[in-house]
C-alpha cells in the first residue's frame, strides 16, 4: 500500500520562499564581487599622473523576507544607493588640457559687465600655482630640470617672468605682491588646494589676481612666437574657469569680461600677441575675488627671454585698463 504524506499549504509556502531567498543571496554576492574586479581596474589620468580608483558608487542590496502565520509569505528586495554630493572639479593640471573646454558665456554689450572704474593705485597680486613651470633650455638659459621644463630655480621658472611683470607694474604706479610661494613641493596634483591657502592667507582683498603660468605646447596652437618691432615675444592667453561642479562659483561673468577688454587691448597696441580667451569647466581658484585671472606665457617650446619680453605689453595694457590711463 503506498501512503501520501499531506503537507501543509503555509509550509510548502515557507519552504519555498526559504529556497528563493537562498538563491537570491546567492546573486546579490556574485554581483557585489564582480562590482569590486571591475571598479578595481578604473583609472583617472590627471596631467602625467594615474591613480587607481574604486567605483564611485556601491549599491547596498537589503532582502526582506516577510511571513505571516496564515501562510503568507514574500520576498522584498530594494537596492539603495547613497545620497549624491556636488563634488569638486580634479585639481590635477587643470590648467595643462585635461578638464574640457567649453564655449564661453554669450553676453551682449547691455548685459556684460562693465570693467571696474579708474583705480589710481590699483593692488595686484601675481602668484603661480605651477611654480616650477619652465621654458626651452638654450645656452644663455640653462637649468637644473626636475622633469622636462621644469625647475625649482626661480630665476629661470615662471616665477622669474612674474618678478619681471610685478617691476614693470609697480613702475606705472601699482602697489603689487609677488608670492613666490612654491605651491607645486612634490605633488602637481594638489597644486590649486595651496593656492588657494595662500590666497586666504591675505587680510586685505585685491583689484586683481593673476595666477601666471606656462602653457604646454599641442600640435595645431600655431606660431609660439610673436616677431614684432624688431623683438620676439612669446604669446600670451586668458584662461577662465566656469566652476562648474564646483559649490562656490567663480565670479565668471567679470573675469571674463575683464580677460576679453585685457585681450582686445593687448592686440591692439602689438597686434597677433594674444590669443582668444579660453574657457574651461574648473574653477582656477578664481572665486577669490573680482578680478581673478589665469594668464598663459608662451608654452615649454619659448624661451625664458621671449617670456620677459612680453611682459612690457602685458604690464602696459594692465595698467591702461586698470588705471583708465
Amino acid at each position: 500500500m503506498v501512503r501520501f504524506r499531506v503537507i501543509k499549504g503555509s509550509h510548502l509556502l515557507l519552504g519555498v520562499a526559504v529556497v528563493v531567498l537562498a538563491l537570491v543571496v546567492c546573486l546579490l554576492a556574485f554581483r557585489l564581487f564582480a562590482g569590486e574586479d571591475a571598479g578595481a581596474g578604473a583609472t583617472q589620468t590627471g596631467g602625467s599622473l594615474v591613480e587607481q580608483s574604486v567605483e564611485e558608487k556601491a549599491e547596498t542590496a537589503q532582502a526582506v523576507f516577510a511571513a505571516s502565520s496564515s501562510g503568507g509569505s514574500g520576498i522584498e528586495i530594494s537596492v539603495l544607493e547613497p545620497e549624491e554630493t556636488e563634488g569638486q572639479a580634479p585639481t590635477t593640471g587643470e590648467n595643462e588640457l585635461t578638464d574640457q573646454t567649453v564655449p564661453p558665456l554669450e553676453l551682449t554689450p547691455r548685459e556684460s559687465p562693465s570693467v571696474a572704474p579708474a583705480i589710481e593705485a590699483p593692488r595686484i597680486l601675481i602668484y603661480h600655482t605651477h611654480t616650477h613651470e619652465a621654458y626651452e633650455q638654450t645656452e644663455a638659459d640653462p637649468y637644473e630640470a626636475l622633469e622636462a621644463w621644469r625647475t625649482d630655480d626661480e630665476e629661470h621658472s615662471v616665477v622669474r617672468v612674474g618678478e619681471e611683470l610685478a617691476t614693470l607694474l609697480r613702475a606705472r604706479g601699482c602697489e603689487v605682491v609677488h608670492d613666490t610661494t612654491d605651491h607645486e613641493q612634490d605633488d602637481l596634483s594638489t597644486a590649486y588646494v595651496r593656492s588657494e591657502e595662500t590666497l586666504l592667507s591675505y587680510d586685505e582683498p585685491f583689484d586683481l589676481y593673476i595666477d601666471l603660468h606656462r602653457d604646454a605646447y599641442v600640435e595645431g596652437m600655431g606660431e609660439n612666437t610673436l616677431h614684432a618691432n624688431g623683438v620676439d615675444y612669446a604669446k600670451l592667453m586668458m584662461l577662465i574657469g566656469k566652476g562648474e561642479n564646483f559649490t562656490v562659483k567663480p565670479h565668471y561673468e567679470e573675469n571674463y569680461a575683464f580677460a576679453c577688454a585685457l585681450t582686445d587691448a593687448l592686440n591692439a597696441q602689438t597686434p597677433g600677441i594674444c590669443r582668444d580667451v579660453l574657457v574651461k569647466t574648473n574653477r582656477y581658484n578664481q572665486h577669490i575675488g573680482v578680478y581673478a585671472i589665469l594668464i598663459e606665457v608662451g608654452n615649454n617650446r619659448n624661451t625664458l627671454v621671449e617670456a620677459l619680453n612680453a611682459m612690457q605689453p602685458l604690464s602696459d595694457a594692465l595698467a591702461s585698463l586698470l588705471t583708465g590711463e
